[in-house]
């Protein structure tokens, strides 16, 4: 075998080898596919695609980060939107008490002014029921005097 006898049996890789060679007529060699690119990818337009393709990784990078803050500052005005809505609430809270306050004090003084007109009306009446008959009024003969 050492000495150059073909008699061994075919191993897996010949088979491969044999299955991916062309068989050429006889009397030539065999030869391997050759695989080349398409005439429309060369350097440039190689280097024009790695362009866009960097370009459209910064921008969405870019969307990505921006996006983020977006969703940070939506949580934040919705922190701040909560926080203001319990601050309205407290105040709500303390206005209707001072509301409540100041009307129980309305309604406390209009009472007491409401008695005071009630004691006026009283003694308006109490002096008409003793003006009854008596007329103040000059007669229209009587000369008039000017105040001075």
């Amino acid at each position: 075998m050492a000495n150059g006898d073909n008699n061994q049996p075919e191993t897996a890789t010949a088979n491969i080898a044999r299955a991916t060679t062309r068989v050429a007529p006889t009397g030539t060699v065999p030869q391997r596919r050759t695989v080349s690119l398409p005439s429309w990818l060369d350097g440039r337009t190689i280097a024009v695609l790695t362009g866009l393709v960097s370009i459209a990784a910064m921008v969405q990078t870019s969307h990505s980060r921006l996006s983020d803050d977006i969703h940070r500052l939506r949580d934040e005005m919705y922190g701040i939107r909560t926080e203001l809505r319990g601050e309205i609430a407290g105040l709500r809270q303390e206005l209707r008490g001072e509301i409540a306050g100041l009307r129980h004090e309305l309604t406390a003084k209009i009472e007491k002014l409401d008695e005071r007109l009630r004691v006026v009306e009283i003694d308006v009446a109490a002096i008409r029921t003793h003006l009854i008959g008596f007329d103040v009024r000059p007669r229209d003969d009587e000369p008039q005097h000017e105040p001075s």
